[in-house]
C-alpha cells in the first residue's frame, strides 16, 4: 500500500514535518488518513487495505492470499500473466547512452549528516 502511494503521488501517505510527527501518524494508521483526491478512487481502497493496522485484517493475509490482491477492481485491466511471463513492455523507457550514464538518475551532494555518538551512557547495563 505504502508503495503504490509513493508510485502515485511520489511521496510516502505518512510524513510529517519531524520524524515524531510521522512516527504518530503511522501509529493513528491509514484509516485516519485522507489521501489525496487525485489518487482514484479505487486505488485509495486497495492502499487502505494494505495498510491496515491489524496485519490479519490486510489484504492478501486472509484465506485467498495473494490472489485477493490480484482481483481487486484497481487490477482489473491488469495482466498478471504477461507480468509473469516477461511479455510486458515498459509503460515508460530512458535512453542510455552507455553502461556509466546516469543521466536519467538525480544527484545527490556526497555530504551526509551523521549522527553524533551518544555518550550519555543509556545503554551501560545492557
Amino acid at each position: 500500500g505504502i508503495l503504490i502511494h509513493e508510485l502515485l503521488m511520489g511521496k510516502p501517505p505518512f510524513r510529517g514535518k519531524e520524524q515524531m510527527q510521522t512516527y504518530n501518524l503511522i501509529l493513528r494508521g491509514i484509516d485516519c488518513m485522507q489521501l489525496s483526491q487525485k489518487i482514484p478512487k479505487k486505488a485509495q481502497i486497495l492502499i487502505k487495505r494494505l495498510c491496515r493496522n491489524a496485519p490479519s485484517e490486510r489484504l492478501g493475509v486472509q484465506k485467498n492470499g495473494i490472489k485477493d490482491i490480484k482481483t481487486h477492481s484497481w487490477f482489473s485491466n491488469f495482466d498478471f500473466d504477461r507480468l509473469e511471463a516477461r511479455k510486458m513492455t515498459a509503460p515508460l523507457i530512458l535512453p542510455v547512452k552507455n553502461n556509466t550514464d546516469m543521466t536519467n538518475f538525480d544527484e545527490y551532494s556526497d555530504e551526509r549528516d551523521e549522527p553524533p555518538d551518544d555518550l550519555s551512557g543509556w545503554d551501560s547495563e545492557f
